[in-house]
């Protein structure tokens, strides 16, 4: 886990603890969710769903809903990094008892159900919502809150994010607004090349792939299936997830 997102991980899940002695709970949180993170990343999903619910089970301890919420978000974040999305129904029921950074940053994520007493009190875009964000999603947010925004506006602002992860989130978010182009579909496979994230690589090469081919590019989509024949070790390359209309 690269410095930055570790720091992150501390700052949303062990806020307001430099001056006591952190708790076992919080220790055994922080450490599940990074072991979590990274089996994930690499692809090793038996191994993270181990890892997830012993993050789970920490955060439970407490009783505390903003650390139930902020494990069950974390994941969905990592996950929408390899473009999976199921809604993040895991972080619903605890939605309503967190506090509006929380509940701001599911509304980004693009968490279903958020109505009612749950939306009650996130921030607008004009009563600060990127102040409550995680300061690296904030241009990006920023620009996808702008309904005539263009796709390729976007690859600049993910390459100005330095956190390899933050900038993957970012791009699953850009992706499933359909404001991402082919230049940042490449920006994100290399993004993930150079960590070694198997996961998100072979879901951004898929995607790379369908695009190309879709631009009349054989050679690129070739050249793109072969790197995920590789990275997938010889398994057949996995079908490209879904291509937003606006991104054809």
């Amino acid at each position: 886990m690269s410095a930055a997102r570790f720091g992150l991980v501390v700052a949303l899940l062990l806020a307001g603890c430099a001056s006591v002695p952190v708790p076992t709970w919080r220790l055994e949180l922080r450490q599940a969710i990074e072991q979590a993170s990274a089996a994930s990343l690499q692809g090793r999903l038996r191994v993270a769903e181990h890892h997830w619910r012993q993050a789970h089970d920490a955060a439970a301890a407490s009783g505390q809903a903003e650390a139930l919420a902020r494990v069950a978000l974390w994941r969905c974040a990592v996950d929408q990094a390899a473009l999976v999305w199921e809604g993040c129904a895991a972080a619903q029921p605890y939605l309503a008892d967190a506090g509006p950074a929380v509940r701001a940053y599911a509304a980004y994520l693009g968490v279903s159900g958020l109505s009612g007493a749950v939306a009650e009190g996130v921030p607008t875009a004009g009563e600060g919502a990127l102040a409550v964000l995680p300061p690296a999603q904030h241009p990006v947010a920023q620009a996808l809150s702008d309904p005539a925004g263009q796709p390729a506006s976007l690859a600049p602002l993910l390459a100005a994010i330095d956190d390899p992860l933050a900038r993957l989130v970012a791009g699953g978010v850009a992706w499933r607004a359909g404001r991402l182009d082919r230049g940042g579909v490449a920006l994100l496979v290399e993004t993930a090349s150079a960590q070694g994230w198997r996961r998100p690589l072979a879901a951004w090469l898929a995607v790379l792939a369908e695009l190309a081919e879709r631009q009349g590019d054989q050679t690129a989509a070739e050249a793109a299936r072969r790197r995920l024949t590789w990275v997938l070790q010889t398994k057949p390359p996995a079908a490209a997830p879904a291509i937003p209309a606006s991104s054809r």
